[in-house]
């Protein structure tokens, strides 16, 4: 491929002159061999490999969403402008003394869930294959909305890593919002987050790889000011074990549903009653055009004995449209969201 062609390339996919000089480096750096390879051979390598790199520069162009958030989900482009308003880029990074570097690229929100898209890269020689690795951050919503003790569930999911022989691996990093024990649940529409790298840890009892502690590095986000979820005010009975509680809201967003519960005030149970354990497997959302939508991981779970009130956050286990929800199916029962009063 002569540099005519070359520029033809890069023209349909229009990066800056700095982000096409970073790809061809990077390119051109990944074909060191151990033994000579032919000519031939090296100019079909990085040709496949730019093609792969620029496609995925062209889509995250054209939709303004990174191709490995909608691959949680089995998104496509359509899907991809579902989320766009809860996507901010963020795409900036540290480099600790320790060699490490942190870079956080893509947020996406809703009401009651967040999720960083996040690489981590190891110093020369670090072998990260991702097996039974977690990431951890330090987080704040600014300004915090609450009274009493503040609280939030986070957790990390390794993605596919196409090399795991490098020494680079990504997350997907997720937090549910803030519970106050006197003032419920925080949204984060509108919010600022701060994430703030703490360490790298390995399963059992490998322990710590990499500890960010001792550099106080925070990332500050800006997060949308529009929601892209839908709340019900039900009210309804839920029947839970022996146990009758209420599904007072419902909350369901393209990438996510939210049940909000309310049982008996004061109560002995620091998790309230096991069966609140059990939606997660049985929450459907079923589809005006027949289809149902099953959840594919919880964000959150939150119990307050005191007041009897649980929240509970899920990820859908695709992209939605959440106009398009006709009624929830959960634990056996099933409640209609045809003419049912929404809220902001």
């Amino acid at each position: 491929m002569d540099k005519c062609e070359w520029k033809r390339v890069f023209d349909q996919v229009k990066p800056t002159p700095e982000q096409e000089q970073a790809m061809l480096d990077r390119l051109l750096q990944e074909q060191k061999e151990v033994k000579p390879v032919s000519r031939r051979k090296k100019i079909t390598v990085v040709l496949v490999a730019a093609a792969v790199l620029l496609m995925a520069c062209a889509f995250t162009v054209a939709t303004g969403v990174d191709q490995r958030l909608l691959a949680l989900f089995r998104g496509d482009e359509q899907d991809a402008q579902q989320i766009t308003e809860g996507v901010v880029s963020v795409g900036e990074s540290y480099t600790y003394d320790n060699g490490w570097t942190v870079e956080v690229e893509q947020v996406l929100v809703d009401r009651y869930s967040l999720a960083a898209l996040v690489d981590l890269i190891g110093p020369e020689g670090t072998v990260l294959d991702g097996e039974d690795c977690f990431v951890d951050f330090a987080s704040e919503i600014i300004p915090e909305d609450g009274e009493g003790v503040g609280s939030y569930v986070s957790g990390s999911t390794v993605l596919e890593d196409e090399n795991p022989e490098d020494n680079r691996i990504s997350f997907l990093w997720q937090r549910g919002p803030s519970t106050f024990l006197k003032s419920g649940t925080q949204s984060m529409i509108g919010c600022e987050i701060t994430l703030r790298p703490r360490w790298l840890t390995r399963g059992g009892s490998r322990g710590v790889i990499a500890d960010f502690r001792g550099d106080q590095r925070t990332f500050t986000v800006k997060l949308p000011e529009k929601d892209s979820g839908w709340t019900y005010q039900l009210g309804c009975p839920l029947q839970v074990d022996e146990e009758t509680m209420t599904l007072e809201e419902l909350y369901i967003s393209p990438i996510s549903a939210v049940c909000f519960v309310n049982g008996t005030p004061n109560d002995s149970r620091m998790w309230g009653p096991p069966g609140l354990s059990d939606i997660y497997e049985s929450l459907v959302l079923n589809m005006a055009d027949g289809e149902s939508v099953a959840m594919s991981q919880s964000v959150s779970q939150t119990y307050n004995p005191e007041s009897g009130e649980g929240r509970l956050v899920f990820q859908t286990e695709r992209i939605i449209q959440p106009e398009n929800v006709v009624s929830v199916t959960l634990l056996g029962q099933t409640f209609s969201l045809e003419n049912v009063i929404t809220a902001d």
